[in-house]
């Protein structure tokens, strides 16, 4: 059973169905979508990524990738340790692109899962927050220079293109063919065209996303970018007798960049639970939900989001990463701040529909 293909194949079958009124019948058809913990990868861990069937672990300043072809037995591999923090990362087939604070990006080669293997360099003009990566390119969410870009043509010696000034602190990007899409904090969404004659002056830039912490683009669906934010902090709301917003806080805000130089706001969508972080597969949205545990979120009608699957885990959901057999919960403590935490058990769950 492949989770990717799964909800590819959701999706056609919903438009066989349905025809233009797919969001209702595919939230009908995926309704029944049910997980059962199958096994567990014991931490403390910081971050969860996947790739195939292979986990990959982030704590501190140390990358360790499990065998999870068995879900029920992970199976240690090798690991790798790096000069600093791991902020955040990435894996694209058997490469891994690691953002490790002021020491940069760091490429690693894990087609030898027993013996990761680094492959090259280069140090940020910042701090390197998080990564993506399409084809000879890669983008890095710097908290000091914005969003940095750079050439990775030649894995052994990355070449720094420039960086794009963002008016807060980046941080998250996404990529998708020769479109880059950024995030900072407090309100900004950045578009870059990488095949421009000058690819360091967005193409778009606004100022009115809400606390956005991640972004991601709908594998479903391109032309829609999906941001992982809350509600920013307002200490006169409770002056003005406003009331509180629905939900724990966390949002999934959707824009339209079908045309990468007008993004339209789509819809803010507030999860049950506190929206952490996201991974996607085709048009479903798989949220660490914070004190909610796993939240699926339909995304095939991108103003009509449908919660269409969960699993509580008794604590909280903290990140979350799809591998081809199995769903990875990262589950811990409650995360405020970026500090390493002292906990953090991966869950292993599979699906049961």
């Amino acid at each position: 059973m492949i989770l990717r293909r799964r909800a590819v194949q959701w999706l056609a079958l919903a438009l066989l169905i349905a025809g233009p009124t797919v969001g209702g019948n595919v939230a009908l058809l995926a309704q029944a979508l049910t997980f059962t913990r199958v096994g567990a990868i014991e931490g403390p861990i910081d971050l969860v990524r996947a790739e195939g069937t292979f986990a990959y672990v982030a704590r501190g300043e140390t990358l360790t990738v499990f065998d999870i072809s068995d879900p029920a037995a992970p199976a240690q591999q090798g690991a790798h340790v790096f000069p600093e923090k791991i902020w955040g990362f990435t894996v694209t087939g058997s490469v891994a692109y690691v953002a490790a604070g002021h020491s940069g990006l760091w490429i690693l080669d894990v087609s030898n899962a027993e013996r990761p293997t680094l492959r090259g360099s280069i140090k940020t003009p910042g701090q390197a927050k998080n990564i993506a990566v399409s084809g000879t390119m890669a983008v890095v969410a710097d908290h000091m220079s914005g969003v940095d870009v750079i050439d990775i043509s030649n894995r052994a010696e990355p070449i720094l293109v420039g960086s794009v000034y963002t008016d807060g602190y980046a941080r998250d990007v996404a990529m998708f063919g020769s479109l880059a899409y950024a995030v900072d904090n407090p309100t900004g969404f950045y578009v870059l065209d990488l095949s421009k004659p000058d690819p360091l002056a967005p193409v778009a830039a606004l100022q009115s996303a809400s606390a956005p912490r991640l972004v991601e683009v709908l594998d479903g669906n391109p032309n829609i970018a999906v941001m992982v934010g809350g509600v920013p902090y307002d200490p006169l709301r409770e002056l003005r007798s406003e009331p509180a917003p629905a939900g724990g806080g966390g949002t999934l805000q959707l824009y339209d960049v079908s045309d990468p130089a007008s993004p339209v706001h789509v819809v803010t969508y507030s999860t049950p639970g506190s929206a952490q972080r996201v991974d996607i597969r085709g048009v479903l949205a798989f949220v660490a939900d914070g004190p909610e545990g796993l939240t699926v979120v339909d995304l095939s009608s991108p103003s009509d989001p449908q919660v269409v699957g969960a699993f509580t885990i008794g604590t909280a959901a903290r990140d979350v990463a799809i591998a081809d057999t199995a769903v990875l919960v990262l589950a811990g403590t409650q995360r405020f701040g970026s500090r390493t935490r002292d906990d953090g058990d991966v869950i292993i769950l599979r699906e049961t529909r």
